[in-house]
């Protein structure tokens, strides 16, 4: 009889073992998927984020409806033609409006932000202010010192530049001296 007391609680230890174990198995699943949720929730954050900034990109468009070039100021017609409102900002913070002004052969001929020296925007780009969908804006560049090497070009001179809505969208035209 003694022999089946030592056989019983012989029984019972691995049962204890599996039970242990399979409460370990439930505790390692449950952690793991618990840091896969917040992994997969910090990823999806991130992407939501970046769609919706490339969103914004993609849908803005701004055209030159027309350019000219008078006695060192340059007159821009812009057009609003996407979906968003595009920034316009003659401050120095940044992100900021940038362009860069080219010869006809596509040598740099000035570049800066629109304020102050060397083009300082003088009409039309208030700081903080928007073009608006579908809106017209007359812009005024005053070129000064270097933009003002463009005097030195003979008439009937062809330029072109490119400008840089605080990285929103970006645009560009050609006009003759």
């Amino acid at each position: 009889m003694i022999k089946n007391k030592k056989q019983n609680r012989k029984g019972i230890t691995p049962v204890i073992a599996v039970v242990l174990l399979l409460m370990m198995t439930v505790a390692a699943s449950g952690a793991a998927f618990f840091w896969f949720v917040r992994i997969q929730s910090e990823m999806q954050g991130g992407t939501e984020a970046y769609q919706q900034e490339l969103t914004e990109k993609v849908t803005s468009k701004v055209d030159v409806i027309t350019t000219q070039y008078t006695e060192g100021d340059l007159h821009i017609y812009l057009i609003n033609h996407g979906n968003n409102a595009v920034p316009i900002d003659s401050s120095d913070n940044t992100p900021t409006t940038n362009w860069i002004l080219y010869d006809s052969n596509n040598d740099i001929v000035c570049a800066s932000d629109w304020e102050g020296s060397p083009a300082d925007c003088t009409t039309g780009c208030d700081a903080g202010d928007d073009l608006e969908i579908g809106e017209i804006r007359k812009i005024v560049l005053n070129l000064g010192d270097p933009c003002d090497d463009i005097s030195s070009y003979s008439a009937e001179n062809m330029f072109s530049y490119t400008i840089d809505f605080s990285s929103v969208v970006g645009t560009g035209a050609q006009f003759v001296k």
